[in-house]
């Protein structure tokens, strides 16, 4: 009965240095998602049979744990690229700085020269360049963001949660919770979606 509920021994998992990224390892295979591993690969790694992870997964890993993963795993995609964009807009933010500072370098050089003509073709370039920089740093300005839904929140899992806890106490409340979250025309009215 070692393991078991009651035995007085921990999972195996609890006890893991590396138990959150079991838990996720866990749950992305069950969805087939890049990271997750299948219950026989997660019993082997940490030493345990198949069905002791299978029966860690219904009695420790709740729902409120799977939507944080499984949001978690769709964002960290969109991070990655947000992060990919920002970069290459900076790099064309350097590039732009880097022929402002050439363009510069030719008026001395044509005022040196005594060359007005080359000088005032290259300051009308360098006011092309500099008037293109100052309207990219206005949208550097603003980095792209990632939102989440509500319905992919910690706290909405956890506010549901209780709407099911307080409905289940008082099943009257449900249908008056239900008129006002359509009165007041929120995206998440449909019964099944709410509790």
């Amino acid at each position: 009965m070692a393991g078991n509920k009651g035995s007085g021994r921990p999972s195996t998992i609890n006890t893991h240095p590396e138990k959150k990224t079991i838990i996720k390892q866990i749950v992305l295979g069950e969805h087939g998602l890049p990271g997750g591993m299948s219950k026989a690969q997660v019993a082997k790694r940490v030493g345990m049979h198949p069905d002791s992870v299978s029966r860690y997964r219904k009695e420790h890993i709740t729902e409120e744990m799977e939507r944080a993963i499984l949001a978690e795993a769709r964002i960290e995609p969109l991070d990655e690229a947000t992060r990919v964009l920002n970069d290459e807009r900076m790099d064309v933010a350097r590039t732009y700085e880097s022929l402002a500072r050439r363009v510069e370098n030719l008026i001395t050089k044509a005022e040196e020269a005594g060359d007005d003509g080359f000088a005032l073709a290259s300051m009308e370039g360098l006011r092309k360049v500099l008037r293109d920089i100052a309207t990219m740093q206005g949208k550097l300005a603003t980095n792209l963001s990632v939102s989440v839904t509500l319905a992919e929140s910690p706290e909405w899992v956890t506010m549901k949660s209780i709407l099911r806890a307080v409905c289940d106490e008082v099943p009257e409340a449900q249908s008056v919770l239900l008129k006002h979250m359509r009165h007041h025309v929120l995206s998440v009215t449909k019964e099944e979606q709410v509790l």
